[in-house]
C-alpha cells in the first residue's frame, strides 16, 4: 500500500511528539502559537499526514531544537510519504480531491452515508460515467473517461493487501432513482447493474452495506452524504469529508467528528440489518 506511513515518517512523527512533550506543551498550545488546529498537530504526530518543510521549520524553532538534531529531522521529512498512483494525475486533480484520495489510501476504515448516490468506492464504471455527465456542463469524452479511471483506481483500497473496512448506509432513494444523466439513455440498465454490484460487493468480508428505508423516517442528518475516515495510525475516526461536484470539505475538529460518528451509529440502528439490506437490493435489481 503506497500511502501508509514509512519507517522514516513514523520516526519523524515520534521525534516531534517527544520534542513537544519535552517542552511541556499540549497540542492545543502548539496549535495556538502556530495558527493551526489541534487536530493538525495530532495528525502530524501520528503520521496521519506528512509535514511541509516550512511547517517543520516552525516546529523546530518552537521546540528550540539544536541545529544538528534539526538537520537530522529535516532529512527524515522529504521522502516521508512515497508517491502514490494519483501523482500521475497531478495536473488534472484538484488539491482537495488529491488529498481525499491520499487520506482514503491511508485509512483503516470508512463509514459513509449516501443520501443521493452510492459512495464513489461502490459505484460501477457505468454509474460513475453517468454521475460525471449529470451536469449542465458537457465534459469531452476523454475527460469523462479520465474521471472514471481515477474513480476505479480509487476503489483499489477495497482490494489492497490490508483492505479498507467499508461500512455504508444508503438511503432507499439512492436505490430507486434511475441512473441516467439528462438526455442520456439507458439509465434503468445502469441502475440495475449498480444494484447487482452492490449486492455482490456486500458479500466481501471488509464491506458492510445497510439500506435506510423510507419507512424509517427522517435521518439524523439533513445536509446529505458524509464520510468518516479512521486512521491506520491511531485506529480512531479523525476526519469527516463532504464531497460534491465542485469541492470537498474536510471536517477534523474532534467534537464535530464525534457528532458525525454518532449520527452514523444512529443511521445504522434505523437502517435494515445487512442481510435484509442485501435482500432488499436484490429484489429491486430483479424488478428492473
Amino acid at each position: 500500500m503506497v500511502d501508509t506511513p514509512s519507517v522514516r515518517e513514523r520516526r519523524l512523527a515520534r521525534e516531534l511528539r517527544q520534542l513537544r512533550t519535552g517542552e511541556q506543551l499540549h497540542a492545543k498550545d502548539v496549535a495556538a502559537r502556530l495558527g493551526w488546529s489541534p487536530s493538525k498537530v495530532s495528525r502530524i504526530e501520528t503520521a496521519r499526514i506528512g509535514i511541509a518543510a516550512d511547517d517543520l521549520d516552525r516546529l523546530l524553532e518552537l521546540y528550540r531544537v539544536p541545529d544538528q538534531q534539526a538537520d537530522l529531522l529535516r532529512r527524515l521529512a522529504p521522502s516521508a510519504r512515497p508517491r502514490g498512483w494519483w501523482d500521475a494525475y497531478a495536473d488534472t486533480l484538484s488539491a482537495g480531491y488529491a488529498n481525499l484520495i491520499r487520506l482514503e489510501a491511508g485509512s483503516r476504515a470508512l463509514r459513509c452515508f449516501g443520501a443521493l448516490v452510492p459512495h464513489a468506492l461502490l459505484q460501477t464504471p457505468d454509474y460513475v460515467r453517468q454521475v460525471v455527465l449529470s451536469t449542465w456542463e458537457r465534459p469531452p469524452p476523454p475527460e469523462v473517461e479520465r474521471r472514471v479511471q481515477v474513480c476505479r483506481r480509487r476503489q483499489g483500497v477495497l482490494d489492497a493487501v490490508e483492505p479498507m473496512q467499508l461500512w455504508a448506509v444508503l438511503d432507499e432513494s439512492v436505490l430507486r432513482r434511475t441512473a441516467g444523466a439528462p438526455g442520456t439513455p439507458g439509465g434503468a440498465a445502469v441502475l440495475r447493474g449498480q444494484l447487482e454490484w452492490l449486492a455482490e460487493v456486500a458479500g466481501r468480508p471488509n464491506v458492510t452495506l445497510q439500506v435506510l428505508p423510507f419507512s424509517a423516517g427522517l435521518p439524523p442528518v439533513t445536509a446529505g452524504s458524509f464520510s468518516v475516515l479512521e486512521s491506520r495510525a491511531t485506529g480512531t475516526p479523525d476526519v469527516v469529508y463532504l464531497e460534491n461536484k465542485t469541492r470537498i470539505a474536510f471536517v477534523d475538529g474532534e467534537a464535530e467528528v464525534h457528532r458525525y460518528g454518532r449520527a452514523f451509529e444512529l443511521l445504522t440502528e434505523m437502517a435494515l440489518d445487512p442481510d435484509a439490506s442485501v435482500r432488499f437490493v436484490e429484489r429491486l435489481a430483479a424488478e428492473r
